[in-house]
């Protein structure tokens, strides 16, 4: 379950593009804690960049050049190591290049770095928006808090979009986070109103799923008691083991066979995602937000509006994030197929600006302006852009109008998230 890269379909020649935002999953890890340890090994030496990190020292005897300047810092080589204890239970440090649980591997760097080779190829060699040079004013860089996401961005845009001949000595990555209680990149569980309805939506889904729940244990009866959504291991647990396992090359038992993971799929994709298909308010409140701020980012560029914000010169948004960032948004789209986002999953939105100009929803007159979405390895057509008028005159549909897309915006984004969250019934 790793992802494809994406197509490059050209658009008709009347339309160039204005703006880009780039939305990704992490790239392959290692399983987020220990389970199936019997048959998959607890510890993946696939993981060369804890052999090579490096800690940043202040130094507070060193003489201090401007008052914004900071503490002068040095840079001492660094490795992280993996101690585990063995079946004796005596702790054991292993070999430099050992994973922990969760980290990005060898694997997930190579693709994030083919990700961003294709970006560069699409949209710098191809269409030549970006600049050939990594020049920070274009890039507007996100990620959750998470060493995984981070190390995906920064392996994306410094490995493959951006490598070392095209970045100038001394350039430097800015990746902005956030404090997680106002993290909009996944459902925020700091909302008790999404807590509500989430306990709800696991209880249909659970509901779901018993006649599946005992099949599937049958199945796999020689490495687990149970199957259900609060098993040890879950439904969950089991899934993201034995996809991270196989993704790396890891032989599983034939009884983890392709019907069975497909089934698991299923299941985990309706406990984390169900509520999104089925309520408004679960969408609004899970990933509203961020879908807000992606359309945004299009209409201040289509209007001009960016100015005011210091972003008129941005050409590349990118937002690191997860599974969990992914699947709602595709669903918001409407154009989740119920299959789990695979590592390395990005979902990206072209703004093209035409050449004629009329009236539009801005209020003002404005050029033209569409929006193209691209998942993976295919342009992707949203139902809300089917209608004649709401795509570009050539019948294209999957050029949205920016009004018809800013409609799909308006329908996921919530009114004001701290008092929806509060509502809880």
């Amino acid at each position: 379950m790793s992802a494809l890269l994406p197509e490059y379909r050209p658009v008709p020649d009347d339309l160039h593009l204005a703006h880009l935002q780039v939305v990704h999953r992490h790239g392959e890890r290692t399983p987020v804690r220990g389970r199936l340890e019997k048959i998959i090994p607890a510890t993946w030496n696939l993981c060369d960049a804890n052999r090579a990190m490096f800690a940043t020292i202040l130094d507070f005897n060193a003489e201090r050049g401007q008052s914004n300047d900071g503490i002068p810092a040095r840079f001492m080589p660094l490795q992280r190591l993996v101690e585990r204890p063995n079946p004796n239970k005596d702790l054991v440090t292993y070999p430099a290049g050992a994973c922990y649980y969760g980290q990005l591997t060898n694997l997930g760097r190579q693709s994030m770095t083919a990700l961003g080779a294709r970006l560069r190829e699409i949209y710098i060699d191809r269409m030549q928006f970006l600049p050939d040079k990594f020049d920070a004013s274009t890039v507007h860089i996100r990620s959750s808090d998470y060493p995984r996401t981070q190390e995906s961005v920064q392996q994306m845009v410094a490995g493959g979009l951006y490598p070392a001949e095209k970045r100038d000595a001394g350039a430097t990555l800015a990746i902005r986070t956030r404090d997680p209680r106002i993290e909009n990149l996944y459902a925020n569980p700091s909302c008790p109103r999404l807590r509500q309805l989430a306990k709800a939506f696991h209880k249909t889904v659970n509901d779901m799923y018993q006649d599946k729940f005992k099949a599937i244990a049958h199945h796999l009866k020689e490495y687990v008691d149970d199957v259900s959504l609060t098993s040890h291991p879950s439904a969950n647990g089991i899934l993201d083991t034995v996809v991270s396992a196989k993704v790396h090359g890891f032989e599983l038992p034939a009884a983890f066979d392709d019907d069975v993971i497909y089934d698991l799929e299923r299941i985990v994709a309706d406990e984390w995602f169900y509520g999104h298909q089925q309520s408004a308010e679960v969408r609004r409140l899970g990933i509203g937000r961020l879908v807000g701020e992606i359309g945004d980012r299009m209409a201040k560029r289509a209007d001009g509006t960016d100015q005011a914000n210091g972003e008129d010169k941005l050409k590349l948004a990118v937002y690191s994030g997860h599974d969990t960032t992914i699947a709602p948004l595709l669903i918001v789209l409407g154009a989740f197929d119920k299959r789990w986002p695979p590592f390395g999953s990005s979902i990206i939105f072209e703004l093209y600006k035409g050449n004629q100009n009329k009236g539009g929803w801005f209020g003002k007159k404005q050029s033209d302006h569409y929006v193209r979405v691209r998942f993976n390895d295919k342009v992707v057509a949203l139902p809300g852009c089917a209608e004649n008028g709401k795509h570009h005159d050539s019948g294209d549909a999957t050029l949205c109008t920016l009004e018809a897309f800013m409609d799909i915006v308006r329908t996921a984004v919530p009114d004001d998230w701290d008092k929806e969250c509060q509502q809880i019934e």
